[in-house]
C-alpha cells in the first residue's frame, strides 16, 4: 500500500514492503528496500550521505545530511589552486600539483603562491 500524506510544506510517503539488511562481499552493510507495490508508484529518485540506525527489534531509519557548502569566498584563481577569504576571517591559499606532471613542484608552488599574494 502507499499513501500519500500532504501537510504544509511537507509530502510524506508511506510504502508498505520488505527491507533486506545484509553484508556484501567486503563485508559491508548493504539495506535494501523492496515495495509490496511497484506499478503507477512515481517517487523521485535520491541519493544522499547520513546516518542509519536499526534497533534490535527491527526498526530502522535514515537520516540525511545536508551537504556542507563552502564557508568562503574566492580573492584569485591560479593554474593549480586558489586564494580564499574564510567566513571566520582567515585568508587560505590552497595549491595541488600532481607529481606524473612532471614540473618543478618547488618553483611552481613559489610562482603560483606569489601570484595569489599579489591580491592581498
Amino acid at each position: 500500500m502507499v499513501k500519500n500524506i500532504k501537510r504544509k510544506h511537507e509530502v510524506t510517503v508511506q510504502m508498505s514492503g520488505q527491507s533486506v539488511f545484509m553484508k556484501d562481499e567486503d563485508n559491508n552493510d548493504y539495506v535494501q528496500f523492496l515495495p509490496d507495490e511497484t506499478e503507477g508508484v512515481m517517487m523521485e529518485g535520491w541519493r544522499h550521505e547520513g546516518i542509519a540506525q536499526r534497533l534490535r527489534n527491527g526498526t530502522f531509519d535514515f537520516i540525511a545530511r545536508k551537504r556542507r557548502r563552502s564557508d568562503s569566498t574566492l580573492l584569485k584563481k591560479v593554474a593549480h589552486g586558489r586564494l580564499s577569504a574564510t567566513k571566520d576571517g582567515a585568508i587560505q591559499l590552497t595549491l595541488k600539483i600532481f607529481k606524473h606532471e612532471g614540473i618543478n613542484m618547488r618553483d611552481t608552488f613559489l610562482e603560483e603562491a606569489s601570484e595569489a599574494i599579489v591580491v592581498l
